[in-house]
């Protein structure tokens, strides 16, 4: 089965260029069909921000989301 959702090197930035929090740094991984991910961390580690950025919610700094049908 194929891939249908590939996370290749992403990265999100919050703030201004004086005062920058990196949310998430470099980020890849791929899910296949049929697959079930769960995803955890700490509190602040970045798990809400790479599931808004995976939705559209967010936009990625660097990097690139592919969601295949």
């Amino acid at each position: 089965m194929g891939n249908i959702l590939e996370v290749r090197n992403i990265e999100k930035y919050y703030g201004s260029k004086t005062n920058l929090t990196k949310a998430i740094d470099n980020i890849s991984f791929e899910i296949k069909k049929g697959e079930f991910v769960g995803i955890m961390g700490a509190s602040g580690s970045g798990k809400t921000t790479l599931l808004n950025c995976i939705s559209t919610i967010d936009k990625v700094t660097a990097g690139h989301i592919i969601v295949k049908r």
